[in-house]
C-alpha cells in the first residue's frame, strides 16, 4: 500500500506520533486523540460536538475515551479554590502519556515498543498547531452538564442549596466519583442534589448522602437506572396518594 501526500502549505497539524504508533491503543482511541490534539490551544470539549463529528456514536466514543484514560493520554485533575476547596475538575490531552505519582508528579508513561520510527524524536516532536506546547500538553478547562468530561457535584449542590457541600459530603463525592461501581457517577450524584432540591430536606447534606448509598446498595450503577427507578418511585408514590383521598371521602355525606 502507498503512501499519497499532500502539500503542507495549509490545513494541516504537527503532531507527536508516539500515540499514533501506541498499539495499546485502538484505532478509534487514536483517531480521537488525532482530533484532539488537532485544536488550538486551550480548545474547550464537549461530549455532544465532539460525538457528532464522527457516525460512531456514543459508545464507541465513551469507549475510546476510555482507552485513553486508561494509558494516560486524557487525565483529570481536581481544581481547587483559594481555600483549598474542591470545585471541579481539569482535563488535560496528552501527546505523550502520562501517569501522576503519589506525590502528584506527572511521570511520563510511554509505550514499550521496539519501532524505530517511535523512537526516533524529531524537532516538531512537541508541537501541535504549529505552536510549542509546554510539557507536551493541551489544556481543556472542563464546562460542566456538557463538557468532554462531567458535571460538577459541588456546583450543583451549590446552585441547588445556595451553600457549598459539607467537606465531608465533598469527600464522600471524590469516593463515589473514583471507587464507586457507578458508570457515571457525576451525572448520579447530580440528579440525586436535583432530586433532594424538590423535596426541600432537613438536612440536605444527610439526605443525599444515604441516597447515593441506597441507589449503590440497590444495584443502580448507571443514569439511566437511577430515572427509571425515580420514575417509578413517582407513580407509586401517586397512586398510594390517589388511595389515601379515595379512601377519605365522606360517602354516607353524598
Amino acid at each position: 500500500m502507498g503512501v499519497i501526500r499532500v502539500h503542507k502549505n495549509s490545513n494541516y497539524v504537527v503532531m507527536s506520533k508516539v500515540g499514533l504508533h501506541d498499539d495499546r491503543l485502538s484505532w478509534k482511541a487514536k483517531g480521537l486523540l488525532a482530533y484532539m490534539l488537532s485544536m488550538p490551544d486551550d480548545w474547550t470539549f464537549y461530549n455532544e460536538e465532539l460525538i457528532k463529528h464522527s457516525p460512531d456514536g456514543s459508545s464507541t466514543f465513551k469507549a475510546a475515551m476510555k482507552e485513553l484514560r486508561e494509558y494516560g493520554y486524557v487525565v483529570r485533575e481536581k481544581l481547587q479554590d483559594e481555600k483549598g476547596r474542591f470545585v471541579g475538575w481539569e482535563t488535560i490531552v496528552y501527546e505523550h502519556p502520562v501517569v501522576i505519582d503519589e506525590d502528584n508528579r506527572r511521570v511520563e508513561n510511554r509505550p514499550s515498543v521496539n519501532r524505530q520510527s517511535v523512537n526516533r524524536q524529531s524537532e516538531n516532536d512537541q508541537l501541535l498547531n504549529n505552536k510549542e506546547l509546554n510539557n507536551n500538553l493541551l489544556n481543556n478547562k472542563e464546562i460542566m452538564d456538557d463538557d468532554m468530561e462531567k458535571p460538577n457535584p459541588v456546583t450543583e449542590y451549590e446552585k441547588a442549596f445556595g451553600h457549598f457541600p459539607p467537606h465531608t459530603l465533598i469527600s464522600e463525592f471524590n469516593e463515589w466519583i473514583e471507587k464507586s461501581q457507578f458508570v457515571e457517577p457525576e451525572e448520579i450524584i447530580c440528579e440525586v442534589i436535583k432530586r433532594a432540591r424538590e423535596q426541600i430536606p432537613r438536612n440536605p447534606a444527610k439526605y443525599v448522602s444515604k441516597i447515593l448509598k441506597d441507589l449503590h446498595y440497590l444495584g443502580l450503577f448507571t443514569l439511566d437506572s437511577v430515572r427509571e427507578y425515580n420514575e417509578k418511585f413517582d407513580q407509586q408514590t401517586k397512586h398510594k396518594i390517589g388511595k389515601a383521598k379515595v379512601s377519605e371521602i365522606d360517602w354516607e355525606a353524598l
